[in-house]
């Protein structure tokens, strides 16, 4: 997209402002090309009378489900499209502190987010629902890995320690597209992992833990979680690079050597 776009030089806030809404605007629907070109289907323009959200669906599926999922996928969106300091947006906002431009900005955030200690942690948690397959396997599953010291997706955060702000709002949909897809079954799970999660560790989900079931429930591939989430925070990204540029200063962390003081250093005959 940076290639293509006239203004990819130019980051005066104004500049900075259009491209970010073209790229808010291409990012889903180049998103939703892939999803159907894999699947061998015709490729969907996007409606002009549709929503973000709706678009979404019907690029990708060829029609807009229920308003519920709808309002449910664009709830999603919102609670995912900006987070503060967060791996990503530091990244991006570094790249920009070079002077770099919003596209380059945010191709690096991107390659952050794909991490799954970052974006990809709802796709994580949908392996691991699947791992475990049915609520009978749930409660023993969860206190096997955690006896082996194994690391549970979708649970903890560097900042919240008592539990995400955004989990209760997401699970409420979570529950509201598992009853219209009348599939209860990863609501449980859900449940009883989070139970004893809580119980022997005190680690509260974050965000990632709802989001992957809901979007499983709604019919997205699990390796576009990821993607989806890349959609709502070009939004949070393209505020943080704007914000950068208007009062720039390079960001250039210091680093403390921890080695040794002093080395010796051999002799070329003798190496």
């Amino acid at each position: 997209m940076g290639l293509e776009d006239k203004e990819t030089t130019n980051s005066s806030p104004e500049a900075n402002m259009r491209k970010a809404i073209r790229i808010l605007a291409k990012t889903p629907t180049a998103l939703a090309a892939f999803y159907r070109s894999r699947k061998g289907k015709k490729i969907l323009k996007p409606k002009k009378n549709l929503n973000i959200a709706e678009n979404f669906f019907y690029m990708c599926f060829g029609k807009v489900p229920q308003k519920e999922i709808v309002k449910a996928f664009d709830v999603s969106l919102i609670l995912y499209a900006e987070h503060s300091f967060n791996v990503s947006t530091f990244t991006a906002r570094t790249i920009t502190s070079s002077l770099s431009d919003i596209h380059g900005a945010i191709t690096g955030a991107i390659a952050s987010l794909k991490g799954p200690l970052h974006g990809g942690a709802n796709e994580e948690v949908m392996h691991m629902m699947n791992k475990i397959k049915k609520p009978e396997n749930a409660f023993k599953w969860i206190n096997d890995t955690l006896d082996k010291k194994e690391v549970v997706m979708g649970f903890g955060h560097r900042v919240y320690k008592s539990g995400d702000s955004r989990v209760p709002t997401m699970r409420k949909y979570f529950a509201k597209v598992a009853k219209i897809k009348k599939d209860k079954k990863f609501e449980k799970i859900y449940d009883i992992v989070e139970k004893v999660m809580i119980e022997r560790k005190n680690i509260y989900p974050n965000v990632d833990y709802p989001t992957g079931p809901t979007y499983h429930l709604m019919g997205f591939d699990t390796d576009f979680f990821t993607p989806i989430f890349v959609v709502s925070r070009i939004t949070g990204w393209s505020a943080h690079i704007m914000e950068q540029h208007a009062a720039n200063k390079l960001i250039r962390p210091l680093a403390s050597y921890k080695g040794n003081k002093h080395r010796k250093v051999l002799q070329l005959n003798q190496r």
